[in-house]
């Protein structure tokens, strides 16, 4: 019995040696530095999240005031939206405040010949559309 005490005591000086030469050991953390920061980057961008009844029709037109360049939209934000006709409540969608002439003029021409909108997958023209425009 004397030798399970022995042991438990020094077992339990070991560990209080232990944890004590762990805790004096601290140092003052100097200086600052920001956990989270914005970017700034050539292209300024906004967020908009989809509310019920938005098209990217809508978006487009509230933010480009032209309706026509929803497909921008669709390009930039490709990898939250599957379906062009299909947008959901609660998606945040990437919105980029200055698009070039040359984008504007290819999602205008696009959007003007595209045809019918069927929700539910991918159409053809979209693919071929996100392809040519990378």
């Amino acid at each position: 019995m004397n030798f399970k005490k022995n042991t438990f005591a020094s077992i339990l000086f070991f560990i209080v040696i232990t944890l004590s030469s762990c805790t004096s050991q601290t140092i003052d953390i100097e200086g600052t530095t920001k956990f989270s920061s914005i970017v700034d980057d050539n292209e300024p961008t906004q967020y908009h999240t989809v509310v019920y009844g938005d098209t990217l029709w809508d978006i487009s037109y509230k933010y480009y005031d032209d309706p026509f360049v929803w497909p921008n939209i669709f390009k930039n934000n490709q990898n939250k939206i599957y379906d062009a006709d299909l947008i959901l409540p609660g998606q945040s969608l990437i919105i980029h405040r200055n698009i070039s002439d040359k984008s504007r003029v290819k999602a205008r021409e696009y959007a003007k010949i595209r045809g019918l909108w069927v929700v539910g997958y991918r159409e053809e023209s979209d693919i071929i559309f996100l392809e040519n425009d990378k």
